[in-house]
């Protein structure tokens, strides 16, 4: 990571650098708008690097969703460290608007809380996130505390947090508008780290739904039930709900299911029903692909005839031993300690288009949870596709049957896909399973 101990320098070499060029905007339905933060038909600038870049500007979408708000604002995410997002909170909240937010409870605490011995404790992830954190202009959560916005997580006044994460990324406003993320409130998610003068975030998207009641008050009941003290499995079962939305629909589905429940009703094998119905095409960018139901569905459509399947997965998951890209290529991982409890379900007819993105310096190749079915139905949301994502954390999954807006998600699929590295050379330790 390239680091630079003044923000003038960074900003005067920042404004130096030559500024893409833009394509053809897409027309969004009213009903659902979607961004992403690395969108070739639009730019900002950068509120905290001041520079001008490509992308949607995800941080603003839920700020000017915020400033709209007259009765009430709940947000849930995993992480929130924005102080842009946090002042226009602050502002609502003197406003008179009822303010609630949720967090995990791993991220519930302010900057200068933390003690010398927690930081010398913490991983080499944990401790480049900290470092980034101390370069914010402000602290948010402090923003928070001090004006008065009540914050909890998943162990506040005893809450049943379970073992997993509260991984949630949504805010419903007033009610009536709801968005939904899959990144979380960081410059990282967003816009990209201080210190790196070359990232921009990693790939995320945002989907805002304004003015539908009924889609804010399935997310409302999802948060009630977390601000009462139920998070993880013990929420009461819920089940899919689908909504009329513009020109399509929005089924929405949360987690985490129990281990005992019907695998067919989990939002796993939601995703595996919705694959198994494909005729076409199947595009995936995932940060994590590890679940077997998935990839034994994936593989069946691709044997009846479904050809046009890629797949990519974030750089970092994408060669460890539970990643299904293994099954996908019809090979195993070189044997090992772990790899040894790793079950692996070489795929008849292997594919070679999977892989993973190529991000620019310091960013992930892809955060986003998204899957584009025959060019009309979008899946994204919170959700990893993993065992996680679908037995201990607390997650959203939509899936949106929309082909305006599936239209947007083919060209960021298409964007990611164009860098990306795929095929039998990205696993170079892999083997023959039948060695």
């Amino acid at each position: 990571m390239l680091l630079f101990s003044s923000s003038v320098v960074l900003v005067k070499i920042l404004k130096l650098l030559p500024r893409a060029k833009l394509v053809q905007p897409l027309p969004q339905d009213p009903a659902v708008k979607v961004y992403f933060n690395y969108n070739s038909d639009s730019s900002y600038e950068d509120p905290y690097r001041h520079f001008t870049r490509k992308g949607d500007n995800l941080e603003q979408q839920i700020i000017d969703a915020i400033d709209q708000a007259h009765s009430t604002v709940d947000l849930a995410v995993m992480e929130f460290r924005l102080p842009k997002v946090a002042e226009a909170l602050s502002v609502a909240h003197k406003r008179g608007v009822k303010v609630r937010v949720l967090i995990d409870n791993k991220y519930n605490k302010i900057l200068n809380k933390y003690t010398q011995e927690e930081i010398a404790k913490m991983n080499q992830h944990d401790k480049q996130a900290y470092e980034e954190l101390k370069r914010y202009p402000a602290d948010a959560l402090a923003i928070l505390h001090s004006d008065g916005i009540e914050i909890k997580d998943d162990t506040s006044g005893g809450a049943t947090q379970g073992s997993g994460l509260m991984h949630h990324k949504f805010v419903v406003i007033d009610e009536k508008t709801t968005i939904i993320s899959s990144g979380n409130l960081t410059t990282s998610d967003m816009h990209g780290d201080f210190g790196n003068f070359e990232s921009r975030g990693n790939p995320n998207n945002v989907v805002v739904v304004p003015d539908n009641p009924q889609l804010a008050k399935t997310f409302t009941n999802e948060f009630n039930s977390m601000w009462q003290g139920l998070f993880k499995s013990h929420k009461p079962k819920r089940h899919p709900v689908t909504i009329p939305v513009g020109a399509g629909t929005i089924t929405v589905n949360f987690s985490p299911s129990r281990r005992k429940d019907n695998i067919a009703t989990t939002s796993n094998g939601i995703i595996a029903s919705y694959l198994q119905q494909t005729k076409k095409s199947v595009h995936i960018a995932v940060f994590v692909y590890s679940d077997q139901k998935i990839s034994d569905t994936l593989a069946s459509v691709h044997d009846q005839g479904v050809k046009d399947v890629k797949v990519l997965i974030d750089p970092d998951f994408f060669r460890q031993p539970y990643s299904k890209a293994y099954d996908a290529m019809g090979v195993c991982p070189r044997p090992g300690k772990k790899q040894s409890l790793m079950k692996v379900k070489p795929w008849k007819h292997p594919i070679t288009t999977i892989g993973f993105p190529t991000g620019s310096l310091g960013d992930r190749g892809v955060h986003s949870k998204m899957a584009i079915l025959d060019r009309i139905l979008v899946i994204t949301g919170s959700h990893n596709w993993s065992d996680s994502g679908n037995y201990l954390n607390d997650e959203t999954l939509i899936f949106i049957q929309n082909p305006i807006v599936a239209t947007h998600y083919e060209r960021e699929f298409s964007r990611l896909y164009a860098t990306a590295q795929v095929g039998l050379k990205t696993l170079p330790h892999a083997q023959n399973c039948h060695n």
